[in-house]
């Protein structure tokens, strides 16, 4: 990824992005444009009304389940250790049952909420949007099955593949939205701006191949290892949803590769092992845009720059046979001690007030030096 333009990566042309924005349009319609009619005569109820009644009817069932162990129990058809056990699976079914109840809300909400703000991500895997989408119209269900485990099961119609068989009993399972991420300029370029600057955004000070302090901020292998660990920062900033936009939607990758990218684990790309090898590919294009942009800065350091205009001096005093003595400093002697006087009282005066100088530049002593040697030059040049 050398040229990045987040005008032309935010264009979703490529056909399976026009079957997922197809998709997602046809949802965004049957969720959120209705007239005022439609609202009043619903032909279904909203997914979280649907879904918690469900849940309702799910708890109720598992209240029945532990109140018929009760009775078992009392009437002598299973011993103490039998409904001891019953009755842990009766509570892990009530966990479960808590567990993806709060999940599925907070997930369908976040999705819908996105869908309507236009803001999911191309990155975000179809299978999973399609779980979501299914749980929207009602059609993948909450139920208890033969062993009365709490489990999601329907079947989810993806933009991609078609139609697949649900079944999910853990609530980590349960799929979440994935947005977008800001352009990548926004987050790399003010890092590459300060690639080999000091703290007060001058470049380093070095020594060149003659010797002679020069200002630079290198050659950018020179920050291979800076460039690594900030691209390890930023990708575990944003997270696997983050990594899926950032290839999704701004490297534009199918779909199904970045499924097979994200799913291949404990990748090593030759160099550096990473968690999977979506990972491996986003550092690739992120350090390669990075050093695309990269441009060095090199400059004369002022010490090197007062330096050789003194040297020019010299040079051009030598050839005139003509001595530069360095600055005399005279040091003032005190006076002799005179016989006190006695002064007549007069009126106080004001001190004298001190003029104050603009503050001095840190290279203040070295303008000077310059100014003195260029004066010395125009001198015994003419």
């Amino acid at each position: 990824m050398k040229d990045y333009n987040p005008k032309l990566a935010a264009k979703k042309n490529n056909p399976e992005q026009l079957l997922i924005k197809n998709n997602r349009n046809i949802e965004f319609d049957r969720q959120f444009k209705r007239t005022s009619e439609q609202k009043l005569n619903q032909e279904y109820p909203n997914p979280q009304g649907f879904f918690n009644a469900e849940v309702q009817g799910v708890a109720r069932a598992i209240v029945e389940k532990a109140s018929s162990y009760t009775n078992k129990k009392k009437k002598g058809e299973i011993n103490n250790a039998e409904y001891s056990a019953e009755m842990a699976n009766i509570q892990q079914m009530v966990g479960n049952l808590k567990s993806i109840k709060n999940v599925v809300n907070a997930n369908l909400a976040a999705y819908n909420d996105s869908l309507k703000n236009g803001t999911l991500s191309y990155g975000m895997d179809q299978f999973d949007e399609a779980v979501l989408v299914g749980l929207n119209k009602g059609e993948i269900n909450l139920d208890l099955d033969e062993d009365n485990r709490v489990k999601l099961t329907g079947k989810a119609n993806s933009a991609l593949d078609g139609n697949f068989d649900v079944n999910i009993y853990d609530a980590i399972n349960v799929p979440a939205p994935v947005n977008k991420i800001d352009p990548l300029n926004l987050l790399l370029d003010p890092y590459v701006k300060g690639i080999g600057l000091d703290s007060n955004g001058q470049p380093m000070t070095k020594v060149d191949e003659n010797g002679q302090k020069i200002l630079d901020t290198g050659d950018i292998s020179e920050h291979k290892l800076d460039n690594l660990e900030f691209i390890q920062d930023a990708i575990s900033t944003v997270g696997d949803p983050g990594l899926r936009s950032f290839l999704g939607d701004h490297m534009n990758l199918q779909n199904k590769e970045i499924k097979n990218l994200v799913e291949h684990l404990n990748f090593n790309d030759g160099d550096h092992e990473w968690r999977n090898a979506a990972e491996a590919r986003a550092f690739q294009d992120l350090n390669e845009y990075i050093e695309n942009k990269y441009q060095r800065q090199r400059k004369p350091h002022p010490d090197t720059l007062a330096s050789n205009v003194s040297n020019q001096a010299s040079k051009i005093a030598a050839g005139k046979q003509v001595v530069l003595e360095p600055d005399n400093i005279t040091t003032p002697t005190a006076a002799p001690m005179a016989e006190p006087t006695v002064l007549e009282p007069q009126a106080a005066q004001e001190p004298p007030i001190e003029e104050v100088s603009p503050d001095l530049s840190p290279f203040t002593y070295k303008e000077k030096s310059k100014n003195k040697a260029l004066e010395l030059i125009k001198k015994y040049s003419a």
